[in-house]
């Protein structure tokens, strides 16, 4: 998904088509409980998403981003849950750690999206940016790139919240992508720790 920016402009809409299916099923497949019922969720969802961007209809796009927010946010919760009761650090688990962070930025950047659908100026973007003809921006990877820098909080500054409710976004996103490091990392740290300290003493 990161280098569909290099790709011509014209090819963005189908390549991150493509993606997001990849994305939900790679989703769906990292659960171990309910996985027939997730994957079932994900082709549903990825099925709106789809139809929504096709058909150019504005309440479909609200419900399917809207429901993909959701899908999500359980998908990450349940990757949080699982990391913090595994027993022991392996690479499944670090991958499934950096998969959640990821998701976690996904999640937020579809919530960007959602809020320059409710208003078209929740945020200002730099001059030169393509918009359409409802000041919407064009290509997801916008919505993606502000995700997770505000995630990271690198904040580059180049694009600012400008309403009460796009600021709180912003703070939610940045806190939500320091405390993960926080606690997530840090128990990931602490069990391999005495993950070592068992094999030594055994």
């Amino acid at each position: 998904m990161f280098f569909i920016s290099f790709f011509p402009v014209s090819w963005h809409g189908t390549m991150y088509d493509y993606c997001f299916t990849l994305i939900y099923i790679n989703a769906a497949l990292t659960m171990d409980k309910y996985r027939k019922q997730i994957l079932f969720t994900a082709f549903v969802l990825m099925i709106l998403e789809l139809g929504s961007t096709w058909m150019n209809l504005t309440i479909f796009s609200y419900i399917s981003k809207a429901l993909n927010i959701v899908f999500f946010v359980y998908i990450v919760f349940n990757l949080i849950y699982m990391i913090a009761n595994s027993k022991k650090v392996n690479t499944k688990v670090i991958l499934d750690s950096i998969n959640g962070y990821l998701l976690l930025g996904f999640v937020f950047s579809l919530m960007l999206a959602v809020a320059m659908l409710y208003d078209s100026n929740a945020f200002k973007f730099p001059e030169g940016l393509i918009l359409d003809t409802n000041n919407q921006v064009d290509s997801f990877s916008v919505y993606l790139y502000y995700g997770l820098v505000t995630l990271s909080t690198l904040g580059y500054g180049d694009i600012v919240p400008t309403m009460p409710f796009s600021k709180s976004l912003a703070i939610l996103t940045s806190i939500s992508g320091q405390l993960y490091i926080a606690i997530i990392i840090a128990m990931l740290v602490g069990k391999f720790a005495s993950q070592k300290n068992n094999e030594q003493e055994n």
